[in-house]
This record gives C-alpha cells, structure tokens and sequence, in this order.
C-alpha cells in the first residue's frame, strides 16, 4: 500500500524528491520501460580520476530534470526504474550489486594507480605489479559480467536497460548482453558518442580498459554488425588505421563534421548519413567527452571540440526515430566541485530514456 500511495502522490511537475532513485521516480521496475542501472566503476581510467562518482551525482542531480519535452507532449508519463538488484555472498549474505562493484573499485583503483604510475614514469613492472595488474583484470571481467547478468535479466523482460557509468570499459557487458538478445541472424549496431576512438588493445597492459572498449566489443562480442562513432578527435596513429581497415567501423571525426557544415551541409542531412550507417536494432553507447568540455570540464579526459547539447540531443532522436534502440549508456561523468556535469548527464540520461520509449512508439 506504501508503495501505491507513493506513487499516487508522484507529480512529474512538481518539486523532485531525492528518494535515492532516478528522477526522483518511486514505481517499481516492473512498471518501467526503461530501467536504469549504475555501475560505479573507474578502476583503469588513465588521467582524472571520479567517474565512479557519477552514478550518485547524476540521482542528485536528477530530481530538478524537467519532465516535459516539448517534442512529445505525453513525456512526462513516462516511467523510469532504477535497478536495486543483489548477488548473494560467500558468507550467506545479500548486497546490492551497486554496493558491491562500489568496494570492489575503490581496491582495485588504489592497485591500478600503482601500475599507472610506473608506467608513467617510464619503467617496467615488476612481479608484484604484475600481479595486481592481473587482479585489476580479474575485478573489470566480474563487473562485467555482472552489468550483462543485470541487463540481460532486464531484456529478457521486454525492457530497455540503460548503464549509468562510471568509465566507458562498464559499456562491455551492456552491449554483450544486447547482442545475446536479439533474434538469430539479427546484427547489433553500436553508435559511440565520444571524443575517443577507444580502439587500443589492453592499454596499459588492462584487458577491459576504458581506452580498449570499442576494440573489445568489436574482437570478443559476437554479432556487432556495424560501429559508427560521432564527435572522434583524439586517436593515435594505430587506431586511425584500424578505423581504415575495419570494414564494420564508420567515424564521423570531429574535424570531419565541422568540415562538411563549413561547405554547407546541414545538420540535419548529417545526422542522416549517421543513421543510415546502423542497422535496425542499435546500442547506443555516449561517453558524455563526445560534448564540447564546457559542459564536461570535470570527465576524466576533456578534449576541445566536441558536440553542442541541442546536436546530441537532435542525432538521439533521429536515431531513435529511425531505429530500434536496443539498451543505451552514459559514462564519464565525474561530479567535481559542483553539480554541472551531473545537471548536464541528467539530462541527457532523460532524453535518451525518453527518445528510446517514445519515439519507438511514434514510428509504430
């Protein structure tokens, strides 16, 4: 009764509540077309540190999110769960698994910065470090398989689930478990909003490293038909031939675009090109440094350049307009001394939602 009373009371135009869930939403997932799920994770990341902040920052931020989009009137019906599932533990406990990749990442980042800092300092690792370069290893493949055991639980359900990160390595298990779901002989698109091409192998010597997401998705997870990548300006020399030789891989670099609006085409037939690039079903993976770093400054590693928020938010709905929006994720944001970026990924983290349930119906 308790939980039907809560919802009754809840006013999509009214004051939020912090009640520690998206948005301030109080119904169960089970009501929720979109359930979203925070993987508080940061071990490998390679310069700032703090995305593993962002899961809780972007629930602070959440609850002064407007509701309405003036683009589908009805938006603010929209339901939004926020995932609270547990694993059992060796000594007959519960945790949730939030609390429990929270500790696993405070460990394993103390030992990853060992590494990290050797290695900046140009020497080899030792056996010792070694070692806890292989932990580090071991700690990322059990978050990953915990995101795709979440996720899949949730697709199995009819449900579009959306990864709140932490660094971009929590991306793997997502996008496994949304591969694994589609019907045989179906391919899975990935469109990476990003100012990275991630496409290194096991930088600095971590399999599952933030740097090495896209690569990993691409070599390990069965059925990615096509990876189209927006907003790309930072990419060694390696990477930039592997987008060369890979036939499933298309990237609208940032130069690329600013080139094609400076000889006159739209934004619009732009975007265009980009969905036509993705297959029906399609993950959509935003690294939120694909944004200018005005509305970024505290992500672990801001590049100048970068999407305009309106942009983003126009691709997201052409592309959810066109296509079939298997699940979604948003990683990289880090709070840092003020609730702006967690206001901007709030918002988008809506939008996405929203694109992904209402322009799905809008198509039908």
């Amino acid at each position: 009764m308790e939980n039907i009373k809560e919802e009754m009371e809840f006013d999509p135009s009214g004051v939020g509540v912090a009640n520690g869930r998206y948005f301030g939403m109080p119904f169960s997932n089970d009501e929720c077309p979109v359930v979203l799920i925070s993987v508080p994770w940061d071990a490998t990341v390679s310069y700032s540190e703090g995305t593993a902040e962002g899961p809780e920052a972007i629930i602070g931020a959440s609850v002064q999110v407007d509701l309405y989009d003036e683009h589908y009137p009805s938006s603010p019906e929209l339901k939004i769960g926020t995932d609270e599932a547990e694993i059992d533990m060796e000594d007959g406990g519960r945790v949730k698994v939030f609390d429990y990749i929270k500790a696993i990442n405070t460990e394993s980042r103390t030992k990853a910065k060992k590494i990290i800092d050797c290695l900046s300092e140009g020497r080899d690792l030792d056996k010792e470090l070694r070692g806890l370069q292989e932990e580090v290893n071991q700690a990322s493949a059990a978050v990953n398989y915990l995101t795709e055991q979440v996720c899949a639980g949730y697709l199995s359900q009819g449900k579009i689930p959306g990864v709140v990160g932490g660094e971009h390595s929590v991306t793997f298990g997502a996008v496994k478990a949304a591969a694994a779901s589609l019907p045989e002989g179906r391919k899975l698109g990935v469109l990476q909003f990003d100012a990275h091409a991630d496409l290194r192998i096991a930088y600095e010597g971590f399999e599952h490293s933030h740097a090495s997401i896209m690569f990993n998705i691409l070599s390990k997870i069965d059925n990615i038909g096509h990876l189209t990548q927006v907003g790309i300006r930072d990419f060694c020399a390696d990477e930039h031939d592997s987008i060369k030789r890979e036939g499933r891989i298309t990237a609208f670099t940032d130069a690329g675009i600013g080139e094609a609006i400076a000889d006159g085409k739209t934004w619009k037939e732009i975007c265009r090109e980009i969905v036509e690039t993705l297959p029906e079903d399609v993950y959509i993976s935003f690294d939120i440094d694909g944004l200018d770093p005005s509305l970024c400054p505290n992500t672990g590693t801001p590049v100048p350049g970068g999407l305009s928020f309106q942009k983003a938010v126009y691709l997201l709905r052409e592309v959810a307009s066109h296509r079939h929006i298997v699940g979604f994720d948003l990683c990289e944001v880090a709070p840092g001394e003020n609730e702006w970026d967690a206001n901007v990924g709030a918002r988008l983290l809506h939008k996405m939602a929203l694109f992904a349930i209402f322009a799905a119906r809008e198509k039908k």
